[in-house]
């Protein structure tokens, strides 16, 4: 399970690993697909490729007697592809052939879904794919079953949906279907209004990241897995929300003026929903959005003349709360109160930027630089000799002390819950708090002292 685990957990280099077909089980050709995940600090942005392969060669394929360069000695002679392409097709086979024999992989979860796309014609700044009838099937043998009778897939199903042939515990049947929206604007551009519309109606719910491999290794393998996705405890509650209006749909606008290049081009994947037409193009137009201004004013009444009424209703407008900036819609409840199952864990999305790391650092330099000015004050205040500076220069330098040991215990704290990527606090409530608490202490003592000794 270590490609579920690093998919969930989302880890630099995290693998996913696909065959793929379209169409019944009859289908000559099959898609082998590896998704490579990426972390932002890193600077390079998630792949994923993919190569075609012939169905019946897969079971040679995935055991290393059908070679990735035999695989592509047919594509050589055609010549439909350029060298460089096809090295780079056949690198990949090899890598993913390696991973499998290596790592004695094997298929273990099977996803179904009807997949309908919809795309303006000539415009690709909104790509929409909307998958149906999701069902995830076991394919695996860890409970000794053989469910594929020594094939790379079982030949038990086809594409008979609801799989009602099938026992349950071999099958998962999605109950929502799958929403995805791909947006291709210009940097600071924000969506078309009718897309915030269609993502946040009552009829939508949003899952960042949501997968169908690990959905279904979370609910088909439950005694393999003991990390599950943060969405798997929220599946029992109904998405639907009460409508905002009566006015609910779509309705196109017109396009405005203006139009810009862009790459239009759709991955082989959403090319597989939609029917055969002109082609891409790299030409679209721009959509432009006026934000409104969502702060609430009452009604001017303009029979109220008197200066009272007049100022109590200035006030009220000047500290009346702004929205306009707000994302999250107003009358918007938040559901905190879910709970794994037992011996489970909840997987929380957290992500990194590469400035926490500069900026836990640069805060444990700053605290050591504080402790610092903490300690020459003690070592300054020695030097007078008296006995009231010798206390004062040891309360001083039991807060330094205090500042360099509170400090590094904060920085490894933080440095290990960022390796971990753990969804703790980073914030420090504490520490100037205490610090400031044992600056006051000190001065304080200092003063007293003084006082008394004169």
């Amino acid at each position: 399970m270590d490609l579920y685990y690093g998919r969930l957990e989302k880890t630099e280099g995290a693998e996913a690993i696909r065959i793929r077909w379209y169409g019944g089980m009859g289908a000559e050709t099959v898609f082998v697909e590896r998704k490579t995940h990426r972390e932002d600090w890193t600077g390079e942005k998630s792949v994923k490729a993919r190569f075609p392969m012939k169905e019946f060669r897969v079971n040679d394929f995935m055991s290393g007697k059908y070679t990735a360069k035999e695989a592509f000695e047919k594509m050589r002679k055609e010549g439909k592809k350029s060298e460089k392409e096809i090295d780079s097709l056949e690198r990949l086979a090899q890598e993913v052939q390696y991973r499998c024999i290596k790592d004695k992989m094997r298929p273990v979860i099977r996803s179904f879904y009807n997949r309908t796309a919809f795309q303006l014609p000539g415009d690709a700044r909104v790509r929409i794919s909307l998958d149906t009838e999701l069902t995830m099937v076991r394919e695996d043998n860890f409970d000794g079953i053989n469910r594929t009778q020594n094939n790379w897939r079982r030949m038990d199903i086809g594409v008979d949906y609801p799989f009602s042939q099938l026992p349950e515990k071999d099958v998962e049947r999605f109950p929502y279907a799958v929403l995805e929206v791909k947006l291709q604007t210009q940097l600071g551009q924000e969506p078309p209004q009718w897309v915030k519309d269609m993502v946040s109606s009552h009829l939508v719910e949003a899952v960042p990241k949501f997968s169908k491999f690990i959905h279904g290794g979370a609910t088909l393998l439950p005694d393999k897995v003991d990390l599950i996705p943060f969405w798997l405890p929220q599946m029992d509650v109904d998405i639907k929300k009460p409508k905002a209006d009566d006015h609910f749909g779509i309705v196109r606008q017109r396009a405005l003026e203006g139009s810009s290049a862009g790459n239009g081009t759709l991955d082989e994947e959403e090319l597989a929903g939609f029917a055969s037409g002109n082609g891409n193009t790299t030409t679209y137009g721009t959509v432009q959005i006026q934000e409104q201004n969502n702060r609430i004013e009452p009604v001017d009444d303009s029979s109220d003349n008197n200066p009272i009424n007049r100022l109590v209703k200035w006030v009220k407008d000047l500290t009346a709360p702004d929205h306009s900036f707000n994302k999250v819609p107003t009358g918007t409840s938040f559901e905190t109160k879910f709970r794994a199952p037992p011996g489970k864990k909840i997987a929380v999305p957290v992500r990194v930027e590469p400035k926490v790391y500069f900026a836990t650092e640069r805060t444990y330099l700053s605290w050591l630089s504080i402790s610092l000015i903490f300690g020459a004050t003690a070592h300054t205040l020695m030097n007078f000799g008296d006995t009231v500076s010798f206390i004062t220069s040891a309360c001083f330098f039991f807060t330094a002390i205090l500042t360099i040991i509170y400090s590094s215990v904060v920085y490894v704290y933080r440095v290990l819950n960022i390796r971990k990527k753990r969804a703790a606090r980073y914030d420090d409530q504490v520490g100037p708090k205490l610090v400031c608490f044992a600056l006051a202490a000190s001065v304080g003592v200092s003063f007293l002292f003084r006082l008394l000794k004169h």
